[in-house]
């Protein structure tokens, strides 16, 4: 019973209660035995036995304040109390591999006060190739030559440091023992001798220099061919298909095939279609990096090609087998794999089963045999065509019959000056329903000239409860659409209301590549011609103000820019001028810089953070330079842009090209023949005398910022609506 915890027991007087005298367990002795797991009572002898304690080991509990004088252990002890002796024990027959002759087990012998009974334990070790824990189950060891029956059996005294007891036959050296026991046997007058160093295993000390596999670190591979000099690092590069479309399901598929010339390994990479991807293409690891076989077997069976076998040690106790390396190294089975000279542009390579047929190879690789092999024949194979690709060629053959039948000379022309087939024309279209929630869906109109087809996608808006994504592939007019709604390219333009498969729609904006090919041809696209817009506006104008300048005033006051849905709302007059009139006003007059504005101290903290980070100190230096490539023309302090930015270069200005044409383009006065003041120039990059803030984030996020918002130059608009007067 714990002290602390059990409730305090009344206190007479005149009677003393110690707590440390009351136990809470009561291990009975062991008077059962079990034979072919059937219990019965021990025979009459041994139930006799005197299981007292030992005088010597009741002086030392007397000495603790414990009396167990002619008390039976099992009342006197419990199960916990042991002492715990340190000892290993060396297993001879390992093998001869590698001069080992034995094993050294380090063991853990327990022996229990309450029974006098003996434990040995090996405590585990890590990948140690054999069984560990029990050693010797807990029971009544006997002395050696004596009966395990009857006696007599080891005890206390008989386990000294520094001895050696023979535990049914196996010799165990005990080397030490832990605190509580060498304090308990100090008490009993015996003193325990120092402990003991357990040798080192051998075996273990052989598998640290060896790691279980000599041939592996000692053999050198001699069957690689050594690259030429100077193409140890190049790498040889491929491609080819495999076709096994005459399976079923089968595809034609295409890999980029690699060779490392370094150590003669092969990488095959797939090249699959995906619509989803920048490129188009996703790439796929179908072999990785290794040593590519010319033939099978393509699964290895286990222990196909080892270098050195491990052997099993049988041995009739389950618990004393366990492995080995065989000394023997057997001869290694040998295999072919491809080397570079097995590639050619028409070389079916068999990988795992594939015929793989390489059919182009990149100019680096071109060079290499050129140079080494001396070969001049590098001329591709045609390599068969997809279905995509064979339906593209239609496909393209009908566009084609059907842009020269229908279409005028002059979109047949450009149709060709562009190319063929990738004019395409966007609008960004609202669904027209009473339904709020479709309201507020955004859709992008593809519309294709070559074959009049067009695609209708949807915007993907964050928490809108809407998938988008493609709303309508991409074909023409359903068989089914009402004639009166059909519509024809010239026709689509901002503010136009279409009807496609019954869903209504209008145009509400449009690409700007879009709207430059329309005003760039103006007799195919009349609503685009940039001359009449203006017209109508300087007309609409006219009727609703006395001037230009009385409509500046009113709507744009002292601005230089205005934001695109602000000009186009202003323009669209309630309704009285075309919605389109003002999408193409706002693009002839959009404002062409492509960054945010910057202030000046946003610029000196990023160009000082550069040149700290560039470790750059020498300021003096650079101003000197500078004043050494002036001219005797130039005023003092003044140089040519071109002089100053070499001589930046020269100095090694750890500043990008980007970020030196703005920091010279600020300093350079115009009026005096482009000249820039190095002066003010080197102080505004000097962080050493003039230290500002270091910037918040960085420079490409500060300086070079795409605008949010579409801006119109006011000024360019009125005088453009002046010109036409």
């Amino acid at each position: 019973m714990d002290q602390c915890n059990m409730s305090m027991l009344p206190k007479i007087p005149g009677i003393y209660q110690s707590y440390l005298e009351i136990k809470d367990k009561y291990p009975i002795g062991s008077d059962l035995e079990c034979i072919d797991n059937v219990r019965f009572i021990k025979s009459i002898e041994k139930k006799k036995e005197t299981l007292f304690c030992d005088a010597d080991v009741a002086m030392v509990m007397l000495a603790k304040g414990h009396n167990v004088i002619n008390m039976r252990n099992w009342l006197a002890f419990d199960d916990k109390e042991v002492l715990t002796f340190y000892a290993y024990h060396k297993k001879s027959g390992r093998g001869s591999s590698g001069g080992i002759d034995y094993m050294l087990k380090r063991l853990k012998i327990i022996y229990f006060l309450v029974d006098e009974t003996i434990q040995v334990n090996e405590p585990t070790k890590p990948n140690s190739g054999y069984p560990q824990g029990c050693f010797i189950k807990k029971q009544k060891i006997p002395l050696p030559g004596c009966d395990q029956e009857t006696g007599p059996y080891y005890r206390l005294p008989d386990l000294v440091v520094g001895t050696t007891v023979i535990f049914y036959g196996k010799e165990l050296r005990i080397t030490g023992v832990d605190a509580f026991t060498r304090d308990f046997l100090h008490t009993m007058g015996v003193p325990a001798k120092d402990n003991e160093q357990i040798p080192e295993d051998p075996y273990f000390e052989y598998r640290k220099k060896a790691d279980l596999d000599v041939s592996i670190k000692t053999k050198p591979n001699l069957n690689r061919n050594q690259p030429p000099n100077g193409y140890d690092s190049l790498i040889l590069r491929f491609r080819g298909y495999w076709d096994n479309r005459d399976q079923m399901e089968g595809e034609l598929h295409f890999y980029e095939v690699l060779y490392y010339l370094t150590d003669d390994t092969m990488e095959l990479v797939e090249e699959i279609v995906d619509e989803t991807r920048v490129t188009g293409i996703r790439h796929k690891m179908v072999v990785r990096r290794q040593r590519l076989p010319t033939e099978g077997p393509w699964c290895l069976q286990p222990g196909y090609n080892v270098k050195q076998d491990i052997l099993n040690v049988m041995s009739t106790n389950k618990n004393s087998f366990y492995y080995t390396m065989d000394s023997q190294i057997g001869d290694e089975q040998k295999v072919s794999y491809y080397h570079c000279t097995d590639l050619f542009i028409g070389q079916v390579l068999n990988v795992y089963g594939r015929s793989v047929v390489l059919f182009w190879c990149d100019e680096c690789t071109k060079s290499f045999y050129r140079n080494v092999y001396r070969l001049e024949s590098f001329d591709p194979i045609e390599a068969p065509k997809t279905m995509k690709e064979i339906e593209e060629e239609i496909l393209n053959q009908k566009r084609v019959e059907i842009i020269l039948k229908n279409y005028d000379e002059v979109l047949r022309k450009r149709l060709i000056k562009y190319g063929g087939t990738d004019i395409i024309f966007g609008f960004l279209i609202k669904m027209i329903t009473d339904d709020p929630i479709n309201q507020g869906r955004n859709f992008m109109l593809k519309y294709y000239l070559d074959d009049t087809e067009f695609a209708i996608y949807e915007y993907r808006e964050t928490n809108s409860g809407m998938r988008g994504g493609m709303f309508r592939s991409k074909r023409g007019f359903s068989a089914n659409q009402n004639p009166a709604d059909l519509f024809i390219f010239h026709q689509l333009a901002v503010g136009v209301n279409i009807c496609i498969d019954e869903f209504k729609f209008t145009i509400t904006d449009i690409d700007d590549k879009t709207l430059q090919f329309m005003m760039d041809n103006p007799k195919e696209f009349s609503h685009s011609n940039l001359v009449t817009v203006r017209s109508k506006t300087r007309e609409v104008i006219n009727n609703r103000f006395q001037s230009l300048d009385e409509f500046q005033t009113k709507y744009f006051q002292d601005r230089e820019l205005v934001d695109r849905d602000e000009f186009r709302n202003v323009l669209s007059f309630d309704g009285e001028l075309n919605p389109h009139d003002g999408v193409v006003l706002a693009l002839k007059h959009k404002r062409p810089d492509p960054f945010e504005p910057f202030t000046d101290n946003v610029l000196r903290s990023s160009v000082q953070d550069a040149m700290r980070k560039g470790r750059f100190i020498h300021f003096d230096g650079l101003k000197n330079n500078l004043r050494y490539r002036k001219s005797k023309s130039d005023r003092v302090g003044y140089i040519v842009c071109s002089e100053a930015i070499k001589a930046m270069k020269s100095n090694r200005v750890p500043l990008n090209e980007e970020i030196t044409s703005i920091l010279v383009n600020k300093f350079t006065d115009t009026e005096n023949g482009c000249t820039v003041n190095f002066e003010d120039m080197v102080e505004f990059m000097d962080y050493v005398k003039n230290p500002v803030d270091p910037p918040s984030r960085l420079a490409r996020e500060l300086l070079f910022v795409k605008p949010k918002k579409v801006l119109i130059r006011v000024k360019e608009f009125i005088d453009g609506l002046r010109s036409e007067t």
